[in-house]
């Protein structure tokens, strides 16, 4: 079993450049790691949304315990009271504006980003409801798309399972209605043909047992499928593989978990335990907007670029297939790289500049403004309201793209 955190002893060293890769049969890049955005589609401004939500802002507002975010209040400065450490260049904004997800996607294109992975909360969602929008958004801008699925669907609130069987019952629906809705378009992400889709794992235990799916469950899940999946799996517990084709790591501090989760994962693909694993990048975690989700802060510093700069040269490590942005605009939990007032684009710049120098692939930061100058022209006068007046200063000014802390997550206790 891998050391999952705290582990300690010899580690490899880390995998050379990317100058000559194992070949790839993603069709979001050739020869090169897809680079992944976790994109969260479940903002909701009632000011600017197309939709009548009853609970009008959506992650955008929080009041629990000491904790309280009014949007609805404008503070000194003209910006909204946002549940977030950051505000977006473009204000607090809707997922199921069309526009808004354009200026997102051709934003993250310009930087190098080669596909979204999209948060989803079940048929009949809300997040269910934008996907077919964001799929021929995604196919107008060139990128790719995968859904991410929560497991912790196939439990209260969320599912009433009365019975393990019922648990597979609901995952093999919702698995079988990806598979039918989404996966035929053309901006599906697909790995060797086949279409990719991602886990966000639950935990616990009650009376039926873990709270998770387990080996034997996934068995039947996908045997009952009627076509071929590469399911991605968060974490890595190697008796899920090779059920499950891929794994990947979330957000952490812990520098032995990402070295361990690398090298445990390449052994296994090495002997043909795992097709392949996905890594990840991220500015830091800051959740005190919505106070640690009511159960306390937990803060990470980003230092600048520190933080950013460390996960990026550890993602390398074990030739991944897939490094993914954690995240896009998960502004909640402060690892937003979405262009925002605080730090411009600063976090773009730098990914597309580091990302260059590793692949070779040529750096231009001046488009990754672009689109944020063509939603200015194309926005409705509501959207306009929510742009704050520095944002036009903050969208032209350069970045700075000093490391001002080098491995800077070995410092963290």
């Amino acid at each position: 079993m891998v050391c999952l955190s705290g582990c300690s002893g010899e580690v490899s060293e880390q995998a050379p450049p990317a100058d000559n890769p194992p070949p790839l049969g993603w069709n979001a890049s050739e020869g090169l790691p897809v680079l992944a955005a976790h994109y969260m589609p479940w903002f909701n401004n009632p000011h600017t949304s197309q939709r009548q939500l009853p609970k009008g802002w959506v992650h955008w507002q929080w009041s629990q315990g000491d904790v309280h975010h009014d949007p609805d209040v404008r503070l000194d400065d003209t910006r909204r009271d946002i549940a977030s450490t950051q505000y977006p260049l473009i204000g607090p904004y809707s997922s199921d504006n069309a526009s808004v997800v354009r200026y997102h996607m051709r934003t993250a294109k310009a930087a190098g980003i080669d596909a979204f992975i999209v948060i989803w909360y079940g048929p009949g969602s809300e997040t269910d409801a934008l996907i077919p929008m964001i799929l021929d958004m995604a196919e107008e801008t060139g990128l790719k798309v995968a859904i991410c699925y929560e497991e912790k669907l196939n439990w209260p609130a969320y599912r009433q399972p009365e019975s393990r069987d019922d648990i597979v019952a609901s995952a093999t629906r919702d698995i079988a209605y990806i598979l039918d809705e989404y996966t035929g378009h053309p901006a599906y992400l697909t790995r060797n043909g086949e279409p990719v889709i991602v886990q966000f794992n639950y935990w616990g235990d009650d009376e039926m047992g873990p709270r998770t799916i387990l080996p034997d469950e996934w068995e039947k899940i996908l045997g009952a499928q009627s076509r071929p999946v590469i399911y991605v799996r968060q974490n890595l517990n190697p008796e899920y593989h090779p059920i499950l084709e891929g794994n990947y790591v979330w957000w952490t501090k812990d520098t032995s978990y990402l070295e361990d989760f690398a090298d445990y994962s390449r052994t296994m693909i090495d002997k043909g335990d795992l097709e392949f694993f996905m890594s990840m990048i991220a500015p830091g975690f800051d959740d005190s907007g919505v106070g640690g989700w009511g159960k306390g802060n937990r803060t990470v510093p980003s230092e600048g670029l520190s933080i950013l700069k460390d996960t990026f040269d550890r993602a390398w490590r074990g030739n991944p297939e897939i490094i993914q942005i954690v995240t896009w605009n998960d502004f909640n939990e402060g690892t937003a790289v979405e262009p925002t007032l605080d730090q411009g684009y600063r976090y773009l710049d730098a990914i597309e500049t580091w990302w260059g120098e590793r692949t070779g692939r040529p750096v231009d930061l001046e488009d990754n403004r672009l689109a944020f100058a063509d939603y200015l022209e194309q926005a409705t006068p509501a959207q306009m309201a929510e742009v704050n007046d520095a944002a036009i200063e903050v969208s032209t000014g350069p970045s700075n793209l000093e490391v001002s802390h080098p491995n800077y997550l070995e410092s963290l206790p």
